[in-house]
């Protein structure tokens, strides 16, 4: 009975030794200030870029130092395409932000495609879903990501803004780019 007792006193110990060493292992990191997130995009009459104003993330790590999940989350309403209020409500109509108010990326490491790291997840804009693959430079101990993401409105259903009447109309391609600081 004591034998028994030891035994499992032992295991349970072990066990508790192990898990330590893995919950301590991991690291979570949130965006930090001077944190940037753009989309660049072209039109019938000029190229064009829109500023997120409000976002939010974090990047966890596993006990290996390698990312592990990330969480983004945008504000679609802080989106500012720098010529004013009717240029940005175009914006927010064409993102559905009255019923979609953020757009949302999770992810977990992947092999990347290019780059330094790779997360493949789910990007959700304008209420549709899709899976993708994003590659980044840098690495999460340096503080320091940057990369884009190239994707069309027609992929997420959205009609792409226009102005004057239809005169002047967004292309299909846009490229999300970011420039990310972390901190613990």
């Amino acid at each position: 009975m004591k034998h028994l007792f030891y035994r499992h006193f032992c295991l349970t110990a072990i066990a508790l030794i192990v898990c330590t060493f893995v919950v301590n292992g991991q690291e979570t990191y949130k965006l930090a200030e001077g944190s940037r997130i753009w989309v660049d995009g072209t039109s019938t009459l000029r190229d064009w870029k829109a500023e997120v104003g409000t976002f939010t993330g974090t990047i966890t790590t596993d006990a290996a130092g390698q990312v592990a999940d990330i969480s983004l989350t945008m504000d679609v309403m802080t989106m500012d395409g720098g010529r004013g209020p009717d240029m940005n409500a175009k914006i927010y109509k064409a993102l559905l932000a009255d019923q979609f108010p953020q757009m949302t990326f999770k992810g977990k490491k992947a092999n990347p495609e290019g780059g330094d790291l790779g997360t493949q997840g789910t990007l959700s804009l304008a209420g549709v879903n899709k899976t993708i693959m994003v590659s980044a430079q840098g690495n999460v101990a340096s503080g320091h990501l940057s990369g884009q993401y190239k994707l069309k409105f027609s992929e997420y259903n959205i009609e792409p803004p226009s102005a004057l009447f239809g005169t002047i109309v967004c292309h299909d391609d846009l490229v999300v780019m970011f420039d990310l600081n972390l901190s613990k």
